[in-house]
This record gives structure tokens, C-alpha cells and sequence, in this order.
């Protein structure tokens, strides 16, 4: 199966999988069992196991665009670290990334809030689950001068078209990056040393 480049068009081949699959299933199973469609309603269950056939239709075509936007992500870190990072990490950058509203994004970068300070506590959690890899991964991008890192966002944007990225790459969010950075330096950094 062809990965899918753009979300709108994932969304919608998605939904037709679901239509087209629940259908399919519904039609089969009614049939295999001499119903008339008719009778649908008398048969609940029947119609909602094809309709849980559909939804993990969808989530199959659209999964396909998580995996897309995973390789181009991992392919645009592994060019600018120079560092080789596993596309099973990088699904959980965008699963984390594409949760945070764009527009929760610009409020935060529009009055550059210490946004780790809001989440101090997952972070301190999270450090002890990360390996030396991961450690050395965070370090490299801890530790970029701002333009560096913006490129790196620019980059990731036009590869996975996830406004998040953009929003981050742009100039007014330097002020926001630097003070950001700092704090996560601090929590991931400067306290094992």
C-alpha cells in the first residue's frame, strides 16, 4: 500500500475505507447468513462488527500517514544530527507534537511562556525512562544555536506539513526557543552533572 503525502487526502481516504468497509462487511456477513438488509436493525451486532471492521480500516489508511510523516522526520534528524534515531521514536515526537494546538503554540510563543516550567514534572519522568542514546539525541538538539534549530524545525515542516514545526521556525518564536531550551537544559542537563 502506497503511503499517503497529504492529511486531507488521508482523512478522506480513510473515511471511504470505513464507508466502503462497513458496507462490504455488513453486505457479506447478512448475506453468508441469508438476512435481508432490511433487517438490520434485528441484527445489531452483525452491523456493528462490520462497522468495527471499517474503523480499523481507517485507522490502517490512516496510519499510513503517521508512518510517512515518521520516515520523513527521522530521514530530516538523521541528516541534520548526524545521528542514526529510530523511526519508532520519532512516531512519538509526532504523536506528541500533532496533540499541542497550533494555536496553544502561538499563545505560548506570543508572550514566550516557560512552557517547561508547566510541565516540570512529566519532564523529571520522563528523563529516567531516556537511554544514553536518547540522552545524547536530546543533548546534540539542546544545544544548537537557535538558527540551527529553527532551520531544523523549517525543514521538519516542509517534510511533514505539521504546523506545529512551522510556527516554532518562524522568528517571533526565538525568544520562546532560548528561554525554553535553558529550562530543559537545566532539567535534563545540568541536574546530572
Amino acid at each position: 500500500m502506497n503511503l499517503i503525502n497529504n492529511k486531507i487526502i488521508a482523512i478522506i481516504a480513510a473515511i471511504i475505507a470505513f464507508i466502503l468497509g462497513s458496507i462490504l462487511v455488513i453486505s457479506i456477513i447478512f448475506y453468508f447468513f441469508g438476512y435481508p438488509l432490511s433487517s438490520i436493525f434485528q441484527h445489531q451486532t452483525y452491523a456493528f462488527s462490520g462497522i468495527l471492521v471499517g474503523v480499523i480500516l481507517a485507522s490502517i489508511v490512516y496510519g499510513n500517514r503517521r508512518k510517512e510523516l515518521a520516515m520523513n522526520l527521522t530521514q530530516v534528524l538523521d541528516d541534520s544530527l548526524d545521528l542514526e534515531i529510530k523511526e519508532e521514536d520519532v512516531k512519538k515526537v509526532i504523536n506528541t507534537v500533532q496533540r499541542i494546538p497550533p494555536f496553544l503554540i502561538n499563545v505560548y510563543v506570543d508572550k514566550d511562556m516557560n512552557a517547561v516550567e508547566s510541565f516540570k514534572d512529566q519532564i523529571s519522568k520522563y528523563k529516567s525512562q531516556l537511554t544514553d542514546e536518547d540522552k545524547i539525541i536530546i543533548r546534540r538538539i539542546l544545544e544548537m544555536p537557535i538558527p540551527e534549530l529553527q532551520n531544523l524545525l523549517n525543514k521538519s515542516y516542509l517534510k511533514t506539513n505539521l504546523e506545529q514545526f512551522k510556527i516554532l521556525a518562524e522568528p517571533k518564536s526565538e525568544a520562546f526557543l532560548t528561554l525554553n531550551l535553558k529550562e530543559l537544559k537545566k532539567i535534563l542537563i545540568e541536574e546530572d552533572n
